[in-house]
């Protein structure tokens, strides 16, 4: 196949198709020049989608509103920008009059489905050029942490702090699914995570946790695991767990206080239930 590929009659024959490609008049001319602009529309519509999903991806904003409606005051930042583009774009103005609210079948890229798929690649590449710094970087430091979601479901955030041009850097990397609140499992996703992006554990050289013994345990403790692969990962307490710990102990010496927290708390998992199980206020 090589040897075809290389021979004299191949690269003539390749030199006369691309000649004849380009000849004024050929049978499929008119129909190449077609997809060529549609090629063309499509890409300049892409290009403001992604502009716009940039622009609100690095502001942390909000994406979808009440509807998915083009002219509606309730649409979300993503198309409501989008319609303030159009103001002042003639290009992007005419599309949205061609191919808005036209209903689902009907390809406009200005829809939710694309703006997700379009997050989730730029997510992707965002997450690969982490990883690549990380291992440009070497050494790091690691912080992993429980915490619920939306739905109040655990799971797992890991927070990688390394240096790029000897400037610390942290970076919140992922979100795991919560394997369970002991030290062994949550190791087990730590390290799986760690195997699936080929970083090597034996270049930690810090780990920080919270107080709980699941985590800063010295001997079955998360850190504990760690220290077990590699003894150059030195624990550091959590400063936000530990000024958490001293707030706590100072509200616990006023009844005030004590009273306060006390109603909160039932406030809070009383509306948490209710959210549970669907109602309605």
């Amino acid at each position: 196949m090589t040897e075809h590929e290389t021979s004299k009659n191949h690269l003539n024959a390749v030199i006369d198709y691309s000649r004849r490609s380009k000849a004024i008049g050929r049978i499929d001319q008119q129909l190449s020049q077609q997809a060529e602009d549609l090629a063309k529309y499509w890409t300049e519509v892409l290009r403001r989608t992604i502009s716009v999903i940039v622009f609100i991806s690095e502001r942390g904003l909000a994406f979808r509103g009440e509807n998915e409606t083009l002219g509606s005051p309730k649409n979300g930042n993503y198309l409501g920008i989008l319609e303030l583009v159009a103001e002042y774009d003639e290009f992007l103005n005419n599309h949205i009059k061609t191919h808005g609210n036209r209903g689902s079948g009907h390809t406009n890229y200005l829809s939710s489905t694309i703006c997700e798929q379009i997050l989730q690649i730029i997510g992707k590449r965002v997450f690969n050029e982490i990883i690549a710094r990380i291992k440009q970087s070497k050494y790091y430091s690691i912080s992993l942490a429980s915490t619920p979601d939306e739905g109040h479901l655990d799971q797992l955030t890991l927070i990688f702090r390394y240096l790029e041009d000897y400037t610390p850097v942290e970076r919140l990397l992922t979100f795991m699914p919560n394997q369970g609140h002991k030290a062994k499992d949550m190791f087990q996703s730590l390290e799986n995570f760690m195997k699936e992006n080929d970083l090597d554990i034996k270049n930690c050289r810090g780990q920080s946790y919270d107080n709980a013994s699941s985590m800063s345990g010295k001997y079955n403790g998360l850190q504990a695991l760690v220290i077990e692969k590699n003894d150059l990962a030195v624990w550091v307490p959590c400063a936000g767990h530990s000024l958490n710990l001293v707030v706590q102990s100072a509200a616990g010496c006023c009844l005030s206080a004590i009273s306060f927290f006390c109603f909160y708390g039932r406030t809070f998992s009383f509306f948490s239930l209710l959210q549970l199980r669907g109602t309605r206020f």
